[in-house]
């Protein structure tokens, strides 16, 4: 095997090794041992995949996988470079961290504190989801990577049915479902606009597009991923859905989810926009979030003093 066919070989597999070990981790839902060994399996050999993905990645260059021989714009397109494979990596050791964590603290199924047996194979989507997201090279398939997650963060955040965290989870949810109305609504509009959804075919085409035209595209995605990475002022959401979940979940939480929604603000904002028209109001969200959240820390601080 060459170098070139392995990479086009590793690069599916964070996608398609989480759906596989969901759907045994459901199979196995009364033996949560079994289901705990083959997820820890499942996430080292993936944080082993992506480390590999980087390497190969920085040493060859980006590389493209159409899914099912289909080219783009028709079909699927898996988009591995630099930033998305660093991702994925950094991904893979938060989820496998949680999971070892988990493991090692004893998860019992059935105890309100602790997650129960459906926790592994939605975990495992999760993990899908946000591979999925990483990996898209259109707008559409970031979508569907961004409802995976999100539907996963859903079941996550509920677990134990106790009544905060299900006043907690119908915020999150009605939150992320305007956030997910507002993404769809921008995707109709940039096709509407140039007439695909591909990133590498947007960025070409956009070039031809009126500047308010441009700017309001990409005011309408901003909106939809600034409320997912919970940047000020469209993170109210976010308070109240931390302190609920429990442990495991929150720490995936604040260790990977609203990252993704950055990394998407990112991704649109380098490839697809690339003039810069929005930019202030990036710095000043920014600027705001880094204060609120320098704010909170001191908070804590004291609090433990």
């Amino acid at each position: 095997m060459t170098t070139e066919q392995l990479i086009l070989a590793l690069i599916p597999l964070p996608i398609i090794v989480p759906a596989a070990t969901a759907a045994i981790a459901l199979l196995l839902a009364r033996f949560p041992k079994a289901q705990q060994a083959i997820a820890l399996f499942s996430l080292g050999s993936l944080l082993g995949v992506a480390s590999a993905l980087v390497y190969l990645i920085y040493a060859h260059g980006i590389h493209t996988v159409q899914v099912g021989g289909w080219d783009a714009p028709i079909g699927i397109t898996l988009v591995a470079d630099n930033l998305a494979v660093l991702m994925i990596t950094v991904s893979q050791l938060v989820l496998f961290a949680v999971m070892w964590f988990g493991i090692g603290q004893g998860i019992s199924d059935g105890d309100e504190d602790e997650p129960i047996s459906v926790f592994v194979p939605t975990y495992m989507l999760l993990n899908m989801g946000v591979s999925m997201a990483f990996l898209a090279g259109d707008l559409f398939n970031m979508y569907v990577g961004f409802e995976v997650l999100l539907v996963a963060s859903y079941v996550l955040l509920t677990l134990g049915a106790s009544s905060s965290r299900t006043r907690a989870g119908v915020s999150y949810v009605m939150v992320n479902m305007l956030s997910s109305m507002v993404f769809l609504l921008a995707i109709g509009l940039v096709y509407q606009a140039v007439g695909t959804v591909n990133f590498a075919h947007i960025s070409l085409r956009m070039e031809d597009i009126p500047d308010g035209t441009r700017t309001a595209i990409f005011a309408v995605l901003l909106v939809a991923f600034a409320v997912k990475a919970a940047v000020f002022p469209l993170s109210a959401w976010l308070p109240d859905s931390y302190p609920t979940a429990p442990s495991m979940v929150t720490a995936v939480f604040a260790g990977l989810l609203t990252k993704v929604g950055v990394y998407a603000i990112i991704r649109t904002r380098s490839v697809v926009f690339p003039d810069g028209r929005l930019d202030d109001v990036l710095m000043w969200g920014l600027r705001v979030k880094m204060c609120v959240w320098l704010g909170v820390s001191r908070g804590l601080d004291l609090a433990v003093l």
